[in-house]
């Protein structure tokens, strides 16, 4: 068994001193160390948790700015189109406008010329049938009695034309 001796005793005596001492010495600027070691480490995972919380609200932020910048760019590109559709349809628009301000240019010098060679005809044919009525009546028509016929057969050749 366990035999007590003063040694022993001694010891155990030595070592409550001892708590004693560092007790009143130690303890309170370990307790303080220990304190202040957990204040840092409190506010360090405070600073952790507020910077994590600060990154995924700017990591949010990004993606909300890149999700408004792709927006922004489709309907550039969409504005681009419209733009270039108008523009397609405003010269297809100018084409045709011009081809049928040719074509009525066109048709009215044809109408022009139409009626200048129907009245070049007219004229022609006039002289012609005066010539031919004067070989047959043998007489010189004057100026009165040619234009009273040239407006007859004028008259009479336009209605066999129309």
């Amino acid at each position: 068994m366990l035999e007590f001796n003063g040694t022993l005793l001694a010891q155990i005596l030595h070592f409550i001193i001892l708590l004693v001492v560092l007790r009143f010495i130690a303890y309170k600027p370990i307790v303080k160390l220990f304190t202040a070691r957990q204040e840092l480490i409190t506010s360090s995972v405070a600073a952790a948790e507020s910077e994590k919380s600060q990154a995924e609200a700017l990591h949010h932020q990004r993606m909300t700015e890149m999700q408004k910048a792709r927006e922004e760019a489709q309907k550039v590109i969409q504005q681009a189109t419209k733009a270039g559709e108008v523009q397609a349809q405003e010269i297809v628009e100018a084409a045709k406008a011009e081809t049928t301000r040719v074509k009525e240019s066109a048709m009215q010098d044809i109408a022009r010329e139409k009626e200048k060679a129907i009245l070049e005809v007219q004229n022609q044919v006039a002289a012609l049938s005066i010539l031919v009525a004067e070989k047959i009546i043998n007489q010189t028509v004057g100026p009165d009695l040619q234009h009273t016929m040239v407006q007859k057969f004028i008259d009479e050749a336009g209605e066999l034309l129309c």
